[in-house]
C-alpha cells in the first residue's frame, strides 16, 4: 500500500474513534444523578396553648382587714391582746377609762327625768287651760333635747369599748395599755382569718384575659406559696382595679383561697401565680420561627412545610398568620397538635421531597 494512502486510513481511524469516544461521553452525561435526601431541621407542634401559660410574682394579702381605733380620747385601762391572737366577733378588744363618760350618762339621765315630769305637768296645767299652749310646746321640745343628750350620752360610754366587728386575728398592735389615746387614733389591725387573697399586677395587654375567669377551662388558676414551691393551690377571680397602678401600665388583679391548712400563710408574704392568658378565639394560635414561614411564589399564600413521618417527605401547608412577636409569628390557622415542621432552609424545598430530620425538637 501506498504510504499516502496509509497516512489517509490512519486520520480516518483517530476520527472514528473520537467520534466513538465523544458519543460514549454524551451518553454517559445524560443519565439523571439520584437526588440526594437533604437533611431538616423540624420542630413538633405539642401544646399550642403553651405561651399562654405565664407566671406572675404575688403577694398574700388578707381578705377583710380593719385598722380599729377609739371614736372618743381616753386612756387605754384594759388592754391585754397580743399579735396573732385570735378573737371572735362581739368579743371587747380595749376599753378606756370611762369615768367621765358615766359621770356625763348620769348628769343627761337626770335631766331627762326632770324634762319628763315638766312636760308631763304641763300637760295637765294646760288641760285646766291654766297655762298658754305656748308653754306646753316648750316643755315638750325641753323632752327632746334631753332624750336626744341622753343618747349621745349613753353613745359616749359605749365608744370607751373597741369591740370585734368580725372573727379574725390581731395583725398588728400600735398601743400599749395605760397610754392616752386620741380619737381615731389607729390601736390595733384586725384581719379576718378564713379565707386569703393573692393580689398580682398585671400588664394592659393581658389585662383582659386575667381578668376573665372560667371555672370550666381544662387550666385553672394556681398559686404556690414560698415557704412550700412544690405544692399548688387552685384559687378564684375576686375583684380587679379598672384604673392602672400609679407609676406602671398595669392593673390590680385580686385572686382568693381558703387559707390552707397545710402551711402558715401569712399576708406580706410572697408567692407566685400561674394563669393560662388563652381566650376562647386562640385555641388554635401557635408561634412558630420566623424561619419556618415563606410565601409562595405561586398565589402569595403563606406555607410552612409540613413534615410526614410514614413517608418522609415534605408538602406545603397554607397557614394563617397573626402578630409577629419576640418568639416568632403566630399561626391562627393551619396547624394542629402533632404536626412535625421544618424551622430552616425552607426556600430550598419542594413538594413530595424526601428528607430526614436533622434534630428533633419539642415544645412550640
Amino acid at each position: 500500500m501506498e504510504p499516502r494512502s496509509m497516512k489517509h486510513l490512519s486520520k480516518t481511524l483517530i476520527i472514528v474513534l473520537t467520534t466513538a469516544i465523544m458519543v460514549g461521553c454524551s451518553a454517559e452525561s445524560t443519565e439523571v444523578a439520584p437526588q440526594p435526601i437533604r437533611p431538616v431541621k423540624l420542630l413538633e407542634v405539642t401544646d399550642v396553648n403553651a405561651a399562654s401559660i405565664r407566671d406572675f410574682p404575688a403577694k398574700i394579702a388578707a381578705t377583710k382587714q380593719a385598722d380599729l381605733s377609739f371614736r372618743v380620747s381616753g386612756q387605754l385601762i384594759d388592754f391585754t391582746l397580743v399579735e396573732g391572737q385570735q378573737v371572735k366577733k362581739g368579743t371587747s378588744l380595749a376599753r378606756l377609762d370611762d369615768r367621765d363618760a358615766r359621770n356625763t350618762l348620769l348628769n343627761r339621765e337626770a335631766d331627762h327625768e326632770l324634762a319628763t315630769a315638766d312636760y308631763k305637768r304641763k300637760g295637765e296645767l294646760l288641760r285646766r287651760q291654766l297655762i298658754s299652749p305656748a308653754e306646753h310646746d316648750l316643755a315638750k321640745a325641753q323632752l327632746k333635747s334631753a332624750t336626744a343628750a341622753l343618747a349621745n350620752a349613753r353613745d359616749q360610754l359605749s365608744y370607751t369599748r373597741l369591740i370585734a366587728p368580725y372573727d379574725g386575728t390581731i395583725a398588728k398592735i400600735s398601743m400599749d395599755n395605760f397610754q392616752m389615746v386620741q380619737a381615731n387614733q389607729s390601736v390595733l389591725v384586725l384581719q379576718k382569718g378564713n379565707d386569703i387573697d393573692v393580689v398580682i399586677q398585671v400588664p394592659e395587654s393581658m389585662a383582659s384575659q386575667a381578668i376573665t375567669f372560667n371555672p370550666n377551662a381544662k387550666f385553672q388558676p394556681q398559686v404556690r406559696f414560698s415557704t412550700q414551691p412544690d405544692q399548688s393551690y387552685k384559687v378564684s377571680l375576686k375583684e380587679h382595679a379598672t384604673q392602672v397602678t400609679p407609676g406602671t401600665q398595669s392593673y390590680e388583679v385580686v385572686y382568693t383561697l381558703p387559707r390552707p391548712t397545710q402551711i402558715n400563710v401569712l399576708p406580706g408574704m410572697s408567692a407566685e401565680l400561674t394563669l393560662d392568658l388563652s381566650s376562647d378565639n386562640e385555641l388554635l394560635k401557635t408561634v412558630v420561627p420566623a424561619s419556618a414561614v415563606m410565601k409562595r411564589d405561586l398565589d402569595g399564600q403563606n406555607i410552612v412545610w409540613l413534615y410526614h413521618a410514614d413517608t418522609g417527605k415534605v408538602m406545603p401547608q397554607i397557614v394563617t398568620l397573626g402578630r409577629v412577636t419576640t418568639d416568632g409569628i403566630e399561626i391562627l390557622e393551619g396547624l394542629t397538635l402533632g404536626d412535625q415542621f421544618v424551622v430552616a432552609g425552607v426556600q430550598y424545598l419542594s413538594p413530595e421531597q424526601n428528607v430526614k430530620p436533622l434534630r428533633w425538637q419539642r415544645g412550640v
